[in-house]
């Protein structure tokens, strides 16, 4: 933490973003990268969120819920860029251009796929709960939800989930 003047010349403690960045910019990266499956642009997300919070560094109340807010914005452009192009569902993680290279790869294709069925925000919900390990009060944080909300989305997420990915194994989409 150091001081820093501010525009209006008041001396205010902010953080020191490049470590900020250096903890927690891989991990959101990884995550916005699951939700838009464009390793591009969840570059430039992951840029506008860190814009994002180092203008609105005032807002963030509780420094000890910095990473939660970081994804809260992260969640919030990945969403919105979404909605914007008006896809109802996800781009396949890999296309068929992609060649699958590892056994991984080839496992986890299906779970892509099959995330990429169920809605955007069930999927956000999922990967915020099961790959990120958020508790729902901190995804409902996250994603301006209540926690009932992100209850419902949870377990309607998973719901789909395992339906779409049923499907999938039957050869169905």
């Amino acid at each position: 933490m150091q001081d820093v003047l501010t525009l209006t010349g008041v001396r205010t403690a902010t953080l020191d973003w490049e470590d900020v960045y250096q903890r927690y910019g891989r991990e959101i990266l990884a995550y916005v990268t699951r939700l838009t499956h464009d390793r591009q642009l969840s570059e430039d997300l992951l840029q506008d969120t860190f814009v994002t919070a180092m203008t609105a560094a005032d807002d963030l109340r509780d420094r000890a819920a910095l990473r939660a807010w970081l994804y809260r914005i992260a969640t919030r452009k990945a969403l919105r860029h979404l909605r914007r192009r008006k896809l109802l569902q996800w781009v396949p993680f890999a296309s068929a251009d992609t060649p699958v290279e590892t056994a991984f790869e080839a496992v986890m294709l299906p779970v892509h796929e099959a995330l990429g069925l169920i809605s955007a925000e069930q999927a956000a919900a999922l990967l915020l709960h099961y790959q990120q390990g958020f508790s729902r009060r901190e995804i409902a944080s996250i994603t301006g939800v209540s926690e009932e909300g992100v209850k419902s989305r949870l377990a309607r997420g998973r719901a789909n989930f395992l339906a779409a990915y049923r499907r999938l194994e039957r050869g169905l989409k």
